[in-house]
Order: C-alpha cells, then structure tokens, then sequence
C-alpha cells in the first residue's frame, strides 16, 4: 500500500486542509520540510533566498562601462556556480524598505520601484470644523484611521504638500534596513 504522500490523488486535498491550518501549524510544518528533506530545502531557498550577486541596490558611483561588463560577468559566474550547486554566497530573498515600510524582492529593485514621502502626513487645520475643536474634540480627535480613510483630503504631506489622495513625491531604490547601521549607543557627553 503507497504512503498518502506518494498518492497522486491526495494532493488537492492537501491543499484543502493547508489553508484550513493556522499560520503557525504551517510554519512548524515547513520547518521539518526544510530540515528533513535535500528537495525541500531547495524549494524553500528558491523562494526564500537570493545569490548576494543578484541583489539590485541603487549604485554608489556611476557605472561606467567596464564595471557593467565587470559586475555582468560575475552574476554569469554566480548563476554557473549555483547550477553546478557550488557553494555561493546567499542573502534573503526580501527586505523592509527604510522609505516606504513595505517588503520587496531584493533581486527586482531598480530606480522607480519604491514611492514614498519625505515627511509623514499631518492635518489640515483649515479643513476642521472650528465648533467641534472649541467643544473639546480638538485636532488629536481627527487624527485617527477612521478621520483618514472617510477625509483623506483632510491630511496633506508638508514634503510637497500632497493630500492622502494623490501620489508619492519622491521615487527611486528601496532602501532595506542595514543590520551593521545600527545607532551607535549614547554617551554621557550626549546628555550634557
């Protein structure tokens, strides 16, 4: 009799009780797949990981032609050696952007991916009801989630003085979050 895993026909339902399972049941199971088994680290590292070569960052000096060649030749390099299944050096796959907080794909980054604003939006004094602020409400009483999504024109970015409606100001690379950028720790002199 053929274990359940090796039965062509199970494979829908276990993709039915996959998704009737808690996020972290799933978790722990993808953990022992990952431990347990060569082919299952390979599909996790698939989509989880990403050869250091392949990671696009926003370039510190401009590129000129030699180092287009140059950095060419070692993605070629690492794609061979990670097909030949070589030891190379590898990154996680995605990152949390500095600018825009959202995650994104280290290996598709390029100069229009992220849009974000300078400075986090605030409210527009002139667009509240003067009654409600002298009865107590306030400015804090509009600034909530709730104030957002019914006004969102109530709140612009000083930036550029856009409202929630209309786009982001600035564009360009996604920033991930350097773990060696750590704020260094303060000082005595720093209270002084």
């Amino acid at each position: 009799m053929p274990s359940p895993d090796e039965q062509p026909e199970n494979l829908s339902l276990l993709l039915v009780e996959m998704q009737k399972q808690s996020k972290l049941l799933l978790e722990g199971i993808l953990k022992d797949i990952i431990k347990n088994s060569p082919e299952g680290r390979k599909i996790a590292s698939k989509w989880l990981l990403a050869p250091k070569a392949d990671v696009k960052t926003e370039p510190v000096l401009p590129v000129s032609s030699a180092a287009r060649v140059t950095s060419e030749v070692a993605v070629t390099s690492a794609r061979v050696t990670s097909e030949q299944e070589v030891s190379v050096p590898m990154t996680s796959r995605f990152a949390n952007c500095i600018y825009c907080m959202e995650k994104f794909d280290v290996t598709r980054n390029s100069e229009t991916s992220c849009r974000y604003h300078v400075e986090l939006d605030i409210i527009d004094e002139e667009m509240c009801d003067k009654d409600e602020i002298a009865y107590g409400l306030g400015y804090d009483g509009y600034d909530t989630e709730e104030y957002r999504e019914a006004w969102p024109k109530m709140f612009f970015h000083p930036c550029c003085g856009r409202d929630l409606t209309e786009d982001m100001c600035q564009v360009g690379w996604h920033k991930a979050v350097d773990p060696d950028e750590r704020p260094r720790k303060r000082t005595r002199r720093d209270y002084d």
